[in-house]
């Protein structure tokens, strides 16, 4: 049994708020990120030393492309589910457990552990009594060359500048047609509960496997009728870029591609799902009702 963690490095760790920042910051907010790491520094330091106990062999990193590696048997991420989100990005077949390293500001909606429940959690699922959920993920081609990112959220497609028009030809299940707006929000069903839904969309039952689609902002003008504003597409959608400069982002701004005009952006459903353990479908719809 070999684990691999991957860990969440505080917006404090990460170094983008240096000492003069924070200082100018009011007390409430310099004490909410001082907080927050703190919590996380010592959630991870729980986890180590847990592991260190039972003796079991484990690497722990902050960047998560290790996932992928097939010589792991558990994947732990430990930090909210931007963490676990970046870890489900690249595992092939490894089951994933999310530790919330700090419940009081992180919602965590794929943990199924905080820092007290760890122990037991983890025991859980060596003695396979820890449900595995398998969630669908989208696979992402531009040109005919896939990228190493599933999506188990959501992409966003957009020009560079978010001020400036987006320009482009989708094709939703072989219906094509050519829009401007703000760019596209596109969603496996994993992720109808985040940005999609804020967007105007809906909560997919968690098992479809269909890939939800909404426009942002479409811009009327000369076709004031566009069909394909939103909905769900059942195997895949297709974009063509009409602008210079445009963008996918993957899960926020994890993973960021940049595509220019002529290139052909392809997303298909049925990617091999991601295998989450302790994942709570009940929690989910008590959070998000519609």
């Amino acid at each position: 049994m070999r684990l691999l963690v991957v860990a969440k490095l505080s917006f404090l760790e990460s170094g983008q708020v240096g000492r003069r920042t924070l200082a100018r910051l009011a007390a409430a907010e310099r004490a909410r990120l001082v907080r927050a790491d703190a919590e996380n520094r010592r959630t991870v330091r729980e986890v180590e030393r847990h592991l260190r106990s039972l003796k079991i062999p484990f690497d722990l990193v902050r960047l998560p492309r290790r996932a992928s590696n097939p010589r792991y048997d558990l994947i732990l991420t430990v930090g909210g589910d931007g963490t676990f989100l970046s870890a489900a990005h690249y595992a092939r077949g490894t089951p994933i457990m999310g530790v919330n390293s700090d419940p009081a500001r992180s919602l965590g909606l794929f943990t199924c552990a905080d820092r007290a429940s760890f122990p037991r959690r983890l025991r859980e699922a060596f003695e396979g009594r820890l449900k595995a959920t398998r969630l669908n993920r989208l696979s992402v081609e531009i040109d005919g060359t896939p990228v190493p990112e599933l999506i188990l959220n959501e992409a966003l497609f957009a020009h560079r500048n978010p001020a400036s028009m987006s320009r482009y030809e989708v094709t939703v299940d072989g219906r094509r047609e050519r829009q401007r707006s703000s760019g596209l929000w596109i969603s496996a069903a994993a992720g109808s509960t985040a940005a999609i839904l804020a967007a105007g969309g809906r909560k997919m039952r968690i098992d479809s496997r269909r890939i939800q689609y909404i426009v942002r902002e479409p811009y009327g003008w000369p076709n004031p009728h566009y069909r394909l504003v939103r909905g769900e597409a059942r195997r895949s959608i297709e974009l063509v870029v009409l602008m210079n400069t445009a963008c996918l982002w993957i899960d926020g701004d994890w993973a960021r591609y940049d595509v220019r005009f002529g290139d052909r952006i392809v997303l298909r459903t049925g990617a091999e799902p991601a295998v989450i353990l302790g994942f709570d479908r009940a929690k989910r719809d008590r959070l998000f009702r519609r």
